[in-house]
């Protein structure tokens, strides 16, 4: 990259420090894929490689170089992937289900596809993606909205949106054009033209080697929307990634289970199970009692401690 950046640990990570900790914004995203030359920038500026499965959060930025490509499966079941040579970041997020739910994000150059969760659907003023020259909202959508920056020899520099599914709008001081599926619009960058339909789709948008991931994706996504929004809302503090919205606590836990039925797959049953330090890479100790023996040989009566559990 040309950019220096200075590399750290995921701060989500169990070694991160209680201030990189305390620093962590909601979480937006979970990677779905990641090739190629992909960079995560946190709020404070510091550079880590990513991989699937890995979280992305409100307040960072996505770098990706000319072979990169990052896709993510964000908070409110939307899905965003990431082109190559793209600069982009999540200004503001939040996926608990109420009226005040947002995605605000910027694009300093090139291009990402985003197929609009619940906030698209339900918060749509509330869906914004601000560039240089333009702010393009919503209207329920799969867009790809692109930055092309002056001196590149891409196209004309400014911001254009193309949409596949739902509608757009790019609006600048000067005016506003709406944006129907198979249409692109455009932004001059002096923001003193009114954006604009474009008679046709410009060449520069192009696929990547990973659409096909995206076949059919605009129909499940909004399939799911009014069911995992209720989900949220029942429990706005769930993370549809992790199972919490919450970063990883260091703090002792205590979790008690009883009169848990005996399955197939060897569940134990009349267990007490306390767990200290529930996070992955730290040591753990389980106490099982009660255990009733089952077809993989588990013995009645036992005692488990088991450290460094993943």
């Amino acid at each position: 990259m040309s950019a220096p950046f200075a590399w750290a640990q995921n701060p989500a990570s169990p070694g991160a420090s209680s201030r990189q900790q305390a620093a962590l914004g909601n979480i937006a995203a979970k990677i779905v894929l990641a090739q190629g030359e992909v960079t995560v920038l946190g709020a404070d500026n510091q550079a880590r490689r990513v991989k699937a499965g890995e979280l992305i959060r409100e307040g960072e930025s996505i770098v990706t170089g000319k072979d990169g490509e990052l896709h993510m499966r964000m908070e409110d079941g939307g899905y965003i992937a990431v082109r190559p040579n793209t600069r982009m970041n999540i200004s503001q997020y939040q996926a608990n289900g109420s009226a005040s739910d947002r995605g605000i994000f910027g694009l300093i150059s090139g291009s990402f596809r985003s197929i609009t969760g619940w906030i698209g659907k339900f918060n749509r003023d509330r869906y914004l993606v601000r560039t240089s020259s333009a702010t393009i909202g919503i209207r329920g959508t799969d867009h790809e909205p692109l930055v092309i920056p002056a001196g590149s020899n891409e196209g004309p520099p400014g911001t254009f949106d193309k949409v596949n599914a739902g509608g757009t709008f790019l609006m600048n001081d000067a005016g506003r054009a709406d944006v129907a599926p198979g249409q692109a619009g455009f932004a001059s960058p002096d923001r003193k033209s009114s954006p604009r339909v474009l008679d046709s789709v410009p060449a520069f948008f192009r696929t990547t080697p990973n659409e096909f991931l995206l076949d059919g994706k605009h129909d499940a996504v909004q399939n799911s929307l009014d069911q995992l929004r209720e989900q949220r809302r029942a429990d706005p503090a769930q993370s549809s990634q992790t199972g919490s919205n919450q970063a990883p606590s260091r703090s002792m836990t205590k979790v008690n289970v009883q009169n848990i039925t005996q399955s197939q797959t060897g569940l134990i049953n009349k267990q007490e199970i306390n767990i200290g330090n529930a996070v992955k890479g730290s040591i753990t100790d389980v106490t099982a009692k009660g255990v009733t023996q089952n077809q993989s040989g588990m013995l009645n009566q036992q005692k488990m401690n088991i450290g460094n559990a993943q």
